[in-house]
């Protein structure tokens, strides 16, 4: 019924213009951007400062523990043999190393987590404004944080379950095809095709989960609602150019990996190492994801203002 509404609504305030095309929409979010730059700039630094000390506590705190399990091992070439014939001391080891890198790993994942949420509620609730000629101040946009935070953790946790068994289910499919065409000259080929729609299903599934996530932030819901208004209402008629911006910021975070790789820090030591990769990776993928904050948030009111209409 929600769904419905949310629907009829979608269609009371929709306006016949010209779609904007997927370079428009590019260049109307650099204009979004530009316009909205006095508060995207201390979100953007808050971000990399926060991704940056998470990174660099996360081996900080990492380092110790791999060191001396390291060092168990040298001490003990045959304790991969010991684990196996269940030695208590060895296992004892074995089980607190793990133990301390679930902690650390599992606790710096949900930070991060957190701090992508209030990032991702920030821009869009205030490039939103900004789309439409408003402007919000940091006060403002701290309320939206706490309006919309419950929706937009609700509906992230739905979509990390399907993004899960949508995994599952490539890998499950590919096993089938392997299974049914061991032996075959069309092995191959299968695998192509499937290889080709895996990679266009992840395009289409990461562009409904932005969209799914802007929903939560500028409309009343969350959860599954959220994801069928965006699936239904926003990115129906627009799967391909939906999918094109994701696979855009596919290639520009992969040149991103790339330029880190790139380098010329071979000379330095460790942490040296460390302060210009880390800086320097999580700067440019903090504007990235920016950037596409703003990309969908303007995709979605070039949607919501297209003269395509839901009967």
């Amino acid at each position: 019924m929600e769904t419905k509404l949310i629907k009829h609504q979608w269609n009371s305030n929709l306006k016949s213009q010209p779609s904007l095309g997927f370079f428009g929409i590019l260049k109307e979010s650099f204009k979004t951007a530009n316009r909205n730059r006095k508060l995207l700039f201390p979100l953007l630094i808050l971000a990399f400062l926060s991704f940056s000390l998470l990174n660099f506590a996360e081996i900080y705190l990492l380092e110790p523990v791999a060191e001396d399990f390291s060092l168990q091992l040298t001490n003990n070439p045959k304790m991969v043999q010991d684990i196996r014939d269940d030695d208590t001391n060895i296992m004892a080891i074995y089980s607190n190393a793990i133990n301390d890198i679930s902690v650390v790993t599992l606790s710096i994942f949900i930070l991060n987590w957190q701090i992508n949420l209030v990032f991702l509620i920030a821009i869009v609730s205030s490039s939103s404004k900004a789309y439409t000629a408003k402007l919000l101040d940091p006060k403002e946009t701290i309320s939206n944080i706490r309006k919309s935070y419950e929706n937009v953790r609700d509906t992230s946790f739905r979509l990390v379950f399907i993004t899960l068994g949508l995994i599952t289910l490539g890998f499950f499919s590919k096993g089938i095809v392997f299974i049914l065409a061991a032996g075959s000259s069309a092995l191959y080929l299968f695998n192509v095709i499937l290889s080709f729609s895996i990679a266009a299903l992840f395009f289409y599934v990461s562009a409904l989960w932005m969209m799914t996530m802007v929903v939560s932030v500028l409309e009343d819901v969350g959860g599954l609602d959220a994801i069928v208004t965006a699936k239904q209402v926003i990115i129906k008629g627009k799967r391909v150019q939906a999918s094109l911006i994701m696979a855009l910021a596919a290639v520009v975070y992969v040149l991103v990996r790339m330029t880190k790789d790139a380098l010329p820090i071979y000379n330095l030591d460790k942490w040296s190492r460390l302060a210009v990769t880390i800086p320097c990776s999580n700067g440019m993928i903090c504007i990235l994801k920016l950037f596409i904050f703003v990309v969908f948030t303007v995709f979605y009111h070039e949607q919501k203002e297209s003269s395509v209409k839901e009967s």
